[in-house]
């Protein structure tokens, strides 16, 4: 199986955000595609990729089903430990000189499955987390991310939440969109 043209795009745009250290290339980037556009396939792709070239990736999913399609996959929650109950200053239980900070300081990229149904208060969480880590006060601590998913799809699940209160809980509505 070969990437069609723009999966080729994409793939190439991300492997530029990763080795490419110039200041003005963006590092977060956001696949939206609605089921069985194969995004999945293009993560597979930039996962065999960088690590034939010998870096590590961090893939991630907003859920369990979700991470078991990644190579390597975990779920989002377990990685950067982000705390089940969330609001706005919110950080992640994860503790510097341990051996899973290592693990994301060294990451070249994360790839982050089903973002769309993630709260975008556990994107703060994980933005703090490693603009802590790296010292580099650049979205994601200026590390490459790709937000992947459909925005068509399932929203966050907020308890006894309004539809307003639930969109607004979105990625989507959030300045890193």
């Amino acid at each position: 199986m070969q990437l069609n043209s723009e999966q080729r795009n994409v793939v190439e745009i991300l492997l530029s955000a990763v080795y490419n250290n110039a200041a003005d290339t963006p590092k977060c980037y956001f696949l939206d595609g609605p089921a069985g556009t194969r995004k999945t396939f293009v993560y597979s792709t930039l996962l065999h990729t960088i690590r034939g070239r010998g870096d590590d990736v961090i893939p991630v999913a907003s859920t369990g089903i979700a991470a078991t399609l990644l190579i390597g996959g975990r779920t989002a929650h377990s990685v950067f430990k982000i705390p089940i109950d969330l609001n706005a200053t919110s950080t992640c239980n994860l503790k510097p000189n341990t051996k899973e900070a290592d693990m994301l300081l060294k990451t070249k990229l994360i790839v982050w499955d089903q973002a769309p149904m993630t709260h975008v208060h556990a994107f703060l969480a994980v933005d703090r987390l490693l603009q802590d880590l790296t010292k580099c006060k650049e979205p994601f601590g200026g590390k490459a991310i790709l937000l992947g998913g459909d925005f068509r799809q399932v929203l966050p699940v907020i308890l006894r939440g309004s539809r307003t209160f639930t969109v607004a809980s979105s990625l989507k509505n959030t300045l890193f969109a």
